[in-house]
């Protein structure tokens, strides 16, 4: 008997795009979802990463994050989640006693046994038919403590063989618990080739660490893969799988086709189907100069999603001219269209003389800034040497990823 696996991830519970919240879009999508587990008799559902955007969520995200889990129980869908990048561990496992009682496994963080990472999937006849890996974000902590005077690139070195031993440790574990049962491991991690987008964070120090899919162990027929919110396969869609995020989440998503994939396992073959998820709203992103973008938003149309759709304007000018900056301001102030929303607007000067206080494009905040990119404009704006630029980016990762993981204890 077939038995049939949805994978989906990067869901991001609480993101705002720019100050627009988008629990909306997140709210229409697990309609969508339950609706079709429901209709495809889904057996069970995988999320490899990133529930929450933040690791210490709001009352709200927590709330619409376990009414879908009690909506998913109802359907006798089996649920495997594992945390992400962005999640506390603590704070996912806290009510895990209580979510396996609604047949919902959570993995946090790495536990010392691998085998409590595994869940088997049965068959309706109630045979054994598939095993779950459920491996969570490995963290530097999880590797080992690096020696001081390890350089930058053996670091990166070791990070990826931790990775590769931790799977491989697992994919032994597996084989002895449930032998000759096809597993499918989850993990949430960068695979070298795969395209990121704005919207991600970096992970292991700065994405550089990314893992080779050749090195990872053969014995699972498929890795389900979150962090990376483009929908994509890096190796030719032959093992390596990320689902990408469900909703855009970004202005440089704002083209993806979002999708769910379902993984069908029957008579010891498994085939993995694309399905793709309705969008909700569209994202727009007007570029050039002040009055390419006025003729741009003059030509637009209103949107026919259920949701409104929002707008970018990124303006270039040659040079500073403040009444330039005063027309953009205007056409933002002005711009009136049913269902179409300017969400963000920024103008750049290109012959601007820049100063430390220049660092921001006008119109950008820093509050709107991930702590990599004011870090990286700061760099820029200093005008330092590419080895003084690398040793200090290595420097800065290695402090990001601590005051990450205090944020996520």
């Amino acid at each position: 008997m077939a038995i049939r696996i949805l994978q989906t991830s990067d869901l991001h519970i609480g993101k705002r795009l720019y100050e627009k919240e988008l629990a909306e879009d997140q709210q229409l999508f697990f309609e969508w979802l339950t609706n079709i587990i429901e209709s495809e008799k889904i057996d069970s559902l995988i999320i490899p990463g990133d529930i929450f955007d933040v690791a210490n969520p709001s009352s709200e995200s927590r709330k619409m994050y376990y009414e879908l889990l009690v909506r998913l129980s109802r359907l006798k869908c089996k649920v495997i989640i594992a945390g992400g990048n962005h999640d506390s561990p603590s704070m996912l496992e806290a009510p895990g006693e209580l979510l396996r009682e609604l047949d919902i496994h959570v993995t946090g963080g790495l536990p010392d046994d691998p085998g409590e990472m595994l869940t088997l999937v049965k068959e309706a006849d109630g045979y054994p038919g598939l095993v779950i890996a459920s491996v969570p974000f490995i963290r530097d902590a999880d590797l080992r403590r690096h020696a001081p005077e390890e350089s930058y690139e053996d670091r990166l070195e070791s990070i990826r063989a931790g990775i590769i031993r931790i799977y491989s440790d697992i994919a032994v574990r597996c084989e002895k618990l449930y032998p000759g049962i096809p597993a499918i491991a989850m993990g949430h991690f960068y695979v070298l080739g795969g395209t990121l987008s704005e919207s991600e964070r970096d992970i292991q120090v700065g994405n550089l660490a990314a893992i080779e899919a050749g090195k990872l162990p053969s014995y699972f027929s498929h890795y389900a893969l979150g962090h990376l919110h483009n929908p994509q396969s890096p190796d030719g869609a032959r093992k390596i799988h990320y689902s990408g995020s469900p909703v855009k989440l970004s202005f440089s998503e704002r083209d993806n086709t979002n999708r769910v994939l379902i993984y069908t396992l029957e008579k010891g073959k498994t085939t993995v189907t694309s399905v793709p998820v309705p969008p909700a709203r569209n994202l727009i992103k007007l570029t050039g100069t002040v009055s390419a973008i006025k003729e741009e938003l003059n030509r637009l149309t209103p949107g026919n999603r259920l949701l409104t759709t929002l707008i970018e304007l990124d303006a270039t000018e040659e040079n500073e001219d403040p009444a330039k900056r005063s027309e953009l301001e205007t056409l933002v102030n002005e711009f009136s269209m049913e269902t179409m929303e300017i969400i963000k607007s920024r103008i750049r000067f290109l012959n601007k003389t820049s100063g430390t206080a220049d660092i921001y494009d006008a119109g950008t905040s820093i509050e709107e800034l991930e702590p990599s990119e004011v870090f990286e404009r700061k760099m820029e704006n200093d005008n330092l040497d590419e080895n003084t630029v690398i040793m200090l980016k290595e420097a800065f990762a290695e402090l990001l990823e601590e005051v990450w993981q205090k944020q996520n204890e």
